[in-house]
Formats: structure tokens, C-alpha cells, sequence
């Protein structure tokens, strides 16, 4: 027998486009789409979106009222969430209402499945928000990078 071997010639260059994974979009139960039109409106200052695994679908976990200084109780320690909050806050002497997403990952508390779609969920969940609700996102931040003084 004789190994034959295969040339391929690849062409890569600065203007080469590499092809990315888009992720997963999940439908938004009517529940989750009214409380973010609520939240748009300012009626509710809290929005925490869940992945309903078995339906493949995002769910709405809770709109209660939440102040800065209960964030950290909003996050389960075991499972991953989406949220969406009011921050209000002083910059500079202007009063701002600012739109802050934090993506809440436990870490391996959860199964890979979970981990994966979350992941792969959440750019086409902000890009619906964005584009779509016409909400706009000052700050992106994951559950680690928040460091929250009370």
C-alpha cells in the first residue's frame, strides 16, 4: 500500500472572513416580552429571564422591585440567569438611568447543556432587546466582574 499525501492550498489574509458559530435564538415567552416592555417603560426596574431547557424557549423568572443593594440576592447561587436592571445613579451632577445586563454563570453547579445554551443564548437575546425593544444597554457585565458595595 502506498500513503498518498493531499495538498491543500489555504489563501489567508487580513481581509480572509472567518466564519463564527451565531449562536442559538431562543423564542421569548409572551410573559418575558411584556415584563422587558414594562421594564422599557420604566414601570418595573428589574427584569430575570431563565431557559426553559426542555421547551428550548426564554422564560421570565421575576420583575420584583429591586434596589442596588439587593442584586446580589437576585443572583441563584445554582443556577444561570439573564437580568436586566434600572440602575439610577448621579454622574457628574446629571441624574442618569442607566440599563445594566448581567449574565449569571454558578460555574459548574450547573450541567454543560445549561452552560452552552446560556452562553450561546445571550448575544441573540441582547440583540433582540437592542434592536427589536428598543431598549438601550449602557453596561454588559458577567456575575463575576460585579462588585457590589452596600
Amino acid at each position: 500500500m502506498q500513503n498518498s499525501c493531499v495538498q491543500v492550498q489555504t489563501d489567508i489574509s487580513v481581509d480572509t472572513k472567518q466564519q463564527t458559530l451565531q449562536g442559538v435564538a431562543f423564542p421569548i415567552h409572551k410573559d418575558a416580552a411584556d415584563a422587558l416592555a414594562h421594564f422599557k417603560e420604566k414601570r418595573i426596574n428589574y427584569v430575570q429571564l431563565e431557559i426553559d431547557v426542555e421547551k428550548e424557549m426564554i422564560r421570565l423568572c421575576s420583575t420584583e422591585p429591586t434596589e442596588l443593594k439587593d442584586l446580589p440576592k437576585r443572583v441563584p447561587k445554582d443556577s444561570p440567569r439573564y437580568h436586566f436592571f434600572l440602575y439610577k445613579h448621579s454622574h457628574e451632577g446629571d441624574y442618569l438611568e442607566s440599563t445594566v445586563f448581567i449574565y449569571s454563570m454558578p460555574g459548574y453547579k450547573c450541567s454543560i447543556r445549561e452552560r452552552m445554551l446560556y452562553s450561546s443564548c445571550k448575544n441573540n437575546l441582547i440583540d433582540m432587546v437592542e434592536t427589536k425593544l428598543q431598549i438601550e444597554i449602557e453596561k454588559k457585565v458577567r456575575d463575576e466582574d460585579v462588585v457590589i458595595h452596600t
